[in-house]
């Protein structure tokens, strides 16, 4: 039996390596958090999700942030598929969080599927704007 190859990056912040689930959620925090335009040699990389957080959340706009993250995490993200997503209310005046659940699959950059763990989160969706600051741009390979 061969051990898995998990992906291996720098944290954003500390400059520590990130290994695995860690590296994921920084990289899922990069793409989310970055406006699509702002990467120079990657004009479509991001989303737009920041242009959706000054309306009035309904059945619409709660559909169009899911399809925003949903084909960004597709596209830039090989080791992770979302399969559930929920808008929540993390404090009393209304600010805005993210619950995503999904699988993991620390070999999926290279084309391995077979090996797939869950993984999920509950964040804020301010934090994802600040790791995209916070990051170079680029996600480590």
């Amino acid at each position: 039996m061969q051990a898995v190859r998990y992906r291996q990056g720098f944290d954003a912040m500390t400059g520590r390596p990130l290994v695995g689930r860690a590296h994921l959620a920084q990289s899922l925090g990069i793409i989310w958090g970055t406006r699509i335009g702002e990467m120079a040699m990657d004009l479509d990389f991001g989303t737009a999700l920041r242009s959706h957080l000054a309306e009035d959340v309904g059945g619409d706009l709660a559909l169009r942030i899911y399809d925003d993250l949903t084909t960004s995490a597709e596209r830039y993200e090989p080791e992770y598929r979302v399969r559930e997503m929920q808008l929540v209310r993390l404090t009393r005046d209304g600010g805005l969080g993210l619950r995503h659940g999904g699988l993991y699959y620390p070999e999926g950059r290279l084309g391995n599927y077979a090996i797939a763990e869950p993984f999920g989160e509950l964040s804020a969706l301010a934090r994802y704007e600040a790791v995209a600051r916070r990051g170079t741009g680029r996600l480590a390979s």
